[in-house]
């Protein structure tokens, strides 16, 4: 086992001993989506969850090699579209956990928020959240939202086509957010859709598309931002037909060019297992942060 595997493993313990769940355990059930055998499997509210995020106070803390320290600032872009209702529930609960773990391997992280359909807002200026009980209201406006149909940008009209504008929001995201010099910098984008490039519109308003695929890679690249996305093999989970491949920019080439998520040297997860109830997304989300802490910025 090399040093720093050493030392992961080393927090990782220290982190389960104040209470985060073991995600090597093979009887582990995801708590942040509920049980698959519930009926309700993304739906379902898990007490796990509650109860975690209840002592998610940001005291947890892990021992780290001193040659290995780095600040983690953490931006997640959330599609909150009408179908993405399950997802951010599991995320408004989960959060408190994630917030956790973080600061477990760096005291000092720090949270910000994009959302988007087929517009965009970055919440809070760019600036980060102050507290885990912030971040998990903003969390829960914003999972009731989805129910709305509306844009949070403000803009007119209303969402009546499939593709979102996650292009510009994760633009939004490198270029708004207060990215600290020393930290490791991720986002974290969840959709359940596919997207377009400028110049093409959306919504009923059509909104204008004002970034390239090309151009959201080489800004993410230029500023050694990863990308950690959770995103959709297809389009079932959206009610116009008909059902459409998702998978260009996540899981495979857009335009030739690398998915998101491997072209930035970071992970893509299936966002459909989530609503499932076979992956929890809190999980998902403490494995990546740790893997990728303390490595070099590589794609």
């Amino acid at each position: 086992m090399d040093d720093r595997r050493r030392w992961l493993t080393a927090g990782l313990a220290a982190l389960m001993a104040a209470g985060c769940s073991d995600p090597t355990d093979d009887t582990y059930v995801p708590r942040d989506v509920g049980h698959p055998d519930d009926g309700g499997a993304g739906e379902v509210a898990a007490d796990g969850d509650a109860d975690a995020d209840a002592d998610a106070d940001g005291d947890a803390t892990a021992e780290v090699d001193a040659a290995c320290v780095e600040d983690l600032d953490i931006v997640f872009v959330l599609d909150v579209s009408t179908s993405m209702t399950p997802v951010l529930d599991a995320l408004s609960r989960g959060v408190g956990e994630v917030w956790s773990a973080a600061l477990g391997l760096a005291p000092d992280t720090r949270f910000g928020l994009v959302v988007f359909v087929d517009d965009v807002m970055v919440t809070r200026d760019g600036e980060p959240y102050g507290s885990v009980v912030e971040l998990q209201d903003e969390f829960g406006y914003w999972r009731d939202f989805c129910s709305s149909n509306d844009e949070p940008g403000g803009s007119a009209g209303f969402n009546t086509d499939c593709p979102e504008n996650a292009l510009d929001a994760i633009w939004a995201a490198a270029t708004s957010f207060a990215w600290r010099e020393d930290a490791l910098r991720m986002v974290i984008v969840a959709t359940d859709d596919t997207f377009v490039e400028r110049p093409d519109t959306l919504g009923s308003a059509g909104i204008m598309v004002q970034h390239t695929y090309a151009e959201v890679l080489d800004e993410l690249r230029a500023r050694e931002i990863r990308v950690a996305a959770f995103a959709a093999h297809d389009s079932s989970n959206c009610s116009i037909p008909p059902v459409h491949d998702t998978e260009p920019g996540f899981f495979s080439e857009w335009g030739g060019l690398p998915p998101l998520p491997s072209g930035t040297g970071a992970e893509v997860f299936d966002i459909q297992a989530v609503r499932a109830g076979t992956l929890s997304m809190t999980e998902a989300i403490n494995d990546v942060i740790l893997d990728e802490y303390c490595t070099p910025y590589i794609y």
